[in-house]
């Protein structure tokens, strides 16, 4: 019998991707098989608990493990036919289109680091007509669209259906090019 959390002090942040994996895997197995299934791919399936683990800020999303299916489903299935969903402050389809478009037609390559990938994230919106820095909007929300926030709110919606998600570029890695040009 797997070993229950303390969800209390929800120890499963200090937990590795493996043991993620194994303890989850586990308690799927006699509990959930739909997840366990997801589970399957044991390769994959660590790259995605690995997202936001073991940094000095980990992820607090999952307290138990009847938690996990509904905060990992996006990486393993996705409804890119869905249309309603909440892309927050920018609302308008051409402009999602456009944003969406232009980021994986002109800055988009999987292979950049996190620095280079929020760098280009930032000439997007500059390009778009959106701060580069929330604190810049603040100053001067009439000068621009948005900030850059919000433009990494609507390829965050559109590649995972979610407004709240772990870092979106750890996400993208995870999926990878070809995963994420399907979901666009």
């Amino acid at each position: 019998m797997t070993k229950m959390l303390d969800v209390s002090k929800n120890v499963i942040s200090k937990y590795t991707a493996e043991e993620v994996y194994k303890e989850a895997l586990a308690w799927a197995k006699e509990y959930d098989t739909e997840l366990a299934k997801m589970l399957e791919n044991k390769e994959y399936s660590l790259k995605v608990l690995g997202i936001e683990r073991g940094n000095s800020k980990p992820r607090k999303d999952i307290a138990k493990w009847s938690d996990l299916k509904n905060a990992i489903i996006y990486m393993y299935e996705f409804d890119k036919n869905k249309t309603n969903f909440e892309y927050q402050k920018i609302t308008d389809k051409d402009e999602i289109a456009k944003i969406v478009n232009l980021y994986f037609e002109k800055y988009y390559h999987e292979n950049d680091d996190k620095q280079t990938w929020f760098d280009k994230m930032k000439d997007l919106a500059e390009e778009l007509g959106y701060s580069r820095e929330v604190k810049e909007y603040k100053a001067s929300p009439e000068a621009y669209k948005g900030h850059v926030g919000d433009i990494s709110t609507v390829l965050r919606v559109t590649l995972t259906g979610r407004c709240q998600t772990p870092d979106l570029y750890e996400i993208m890695q995870v999926l990878g090019s070809e995963e994420c040009l399907r979901r666009i």
